[in-house]
């Protein structure tokens, strides 16, 4: 394979999966295409930026859903997030990219910064909790209101719930996904109550109700052929947006708190900038894969077809070549005057290309109207902060163990 080097002969899966992050980290010392068998898969993984835009840029000519999609599938059907059919996926795209697109997006910023404020109002004060739980709560309960225009009830919320707890729990248990299509029975049930949800709000719409959602948008849409979608594709879309919607913007807070809470001389920085710097250190996902189905010269090298390629942005968005003082929490950094080094071509936590991430604007906006209310309203500790690391089979790149918090209220609120 041109331009491809040997990784560490025989199967990696078990190095791999005993500490993940130092793994993907020591790879780069072969080169900047590495090739390694994991539990029988022969893999390669990629640390040259121009390569990897290259290969991101692909309108799904040669590209195709991994391997490692096909869990989510499972759940999110054709959505966006896993659909590589450009006839289907481009014209969806469109859609949904119309309420809350980059345009679009600063219509919620008073409605989101009002149920930011009404759930931050009732964390408690004085004792001990776990604050992804309850950073998850305000998540849903913003992403509802921007899909469904209503109020989630406590119920819905414990069903999305379950069924993102049992998408860990499965990842966890088969991080290979060696049982893709058979999920275990708690999954199953737990998916059934999620759809049930899911169609319950769907049906309840009525015909004539205003278009002023994203469920509005995607009842009242056709495609490029005057076509509207049909009601799996608008379930297959909801969905996606309550899995993805929620839990990125969750692990963005959490971990933006825990950096804080670690380096509390930045608690005033520009809360931009320690959203940036918090998605550089812990991007929504560690690394990404994608499946090659035709032969591709991406430059520094030529991807076979049937290779699954990965992405290590952990360790390319950690690389002191493209970040000076790259494992440090640096926001200002993002300062347009900062002398620290920094490529801009190799940041790219929601994705680039065709791919790039639908709701990224919307999560940039939340997360950072989030951060801004917690660091005003609240000095805080953590009595159990995450460790350099973030949780290693989740589906979203999450703290690895749960955080206590224990806030009070700042004098000046």
């Amino acid at each position: 394979m041109r331009g491809i080097a040997a990784g560490p002969a025989g199967d990696q899966l078990d190095q791999f999966a005993t500490n993940q992050f130092e793994f993907i980290r020591s790879l780069e010392q072969y080169g900047p295409a590495v090739s390694i068998d994991l539990g029988g898969t022969e893999t390669v993984w990629l640390y040259d930026i121009p390569a990897i835009h290259k290969l991101l840029a692909d309108k799904f000519d040669h590209v195709d859903m991994p391997l490692l999609s096909r869990r989510l599938e499972v759940v999110t059907g054709t959505g966006l997030l896993t659909n590589f059919d450009w006839n289907v996926w481009s014209p969806r795209r469109r859609i949904i990219f119309r309420p809350i697109g980059a345009r679009a997006v600063g219509n919620f910023v008073e409605r989101m910064t009002t149920l930011i404020e009404e759930r931050l109002d009732t964390w408690p004060l004085g004792v001990p909790f776990e604050l992804e739980h309850a950073v998850s709560d305000m998540t849903l309960r913003v992403v509802a209101d921007l899909l469904f225009s209503e109020d989630i009830t406590d119920e819905a919320i414990a069903v999305i719930g379950r069924i993102v707890d049992e998408l860990h729990r499965w990842s966890e248990a088969d991080p290979t996904n060696a049982n893709v299509t058979d999920p275990p029975e708690s999954f199953r049930e737990a998916l059934e109550e999620a759809d049930s949800y899911i169609r319950s709000v769907i049906d309840a719409r009525s015909p004539d109700a205003p278009v002023d959602d994203l469920l509005g948008v995607l009842l009242a849409a056709v495609d490029d052929e005057g076509v509207p979608i049909d009601l799996q594709g608008v379930r297959d879309e909801l969905i996606t947006m309550v899995l993805a919607g929620h839990e990125t913007v969750t692990a963005l807070i959490c971990f933006a708190i825990d950096l804080v809470g670690r380096h509390p001389e930045t608690a005033d920085a520009d809360r931009r900038h320690i959203v940036d710097e918090t998605l550089r250190l812990y991007p929504p996902v560690h690394f990404l894969p994608r499946f090659v189905r035709e032969d591709f010269d991406v430059g520094v090298c030529e991807l076979p077809a049937g290779t699954e390629v990965f992405i290590p942005m952990i360790q390319l968005f950690r690389d002191e070549r493209y970040f000076e003082r790259a494992d440090e929490f640096l926001p200002e950094r993002w300062d347009p005057d900062s002398p620290l080094h920094m490529e801009r071509r190799a940041y790219f936590p929601f994705i680039t290309g065709p791919k790039l991430c639908v709701g990224s604007h919307y999560a940039l906006m939340e997360g950072t109207i989030a951060l801004d209310r917690f660091l005003a309203k609240f000095d805080f500790e953590l009595l159990e902060p995450a460790t350099p690391w973030g949780r290693e089979f989740a589906l979203t790149f999450l703290p690895d163990k749960p955080q206590s918090i224990v806030l009070e209220r700042r004098a000046a609120e």
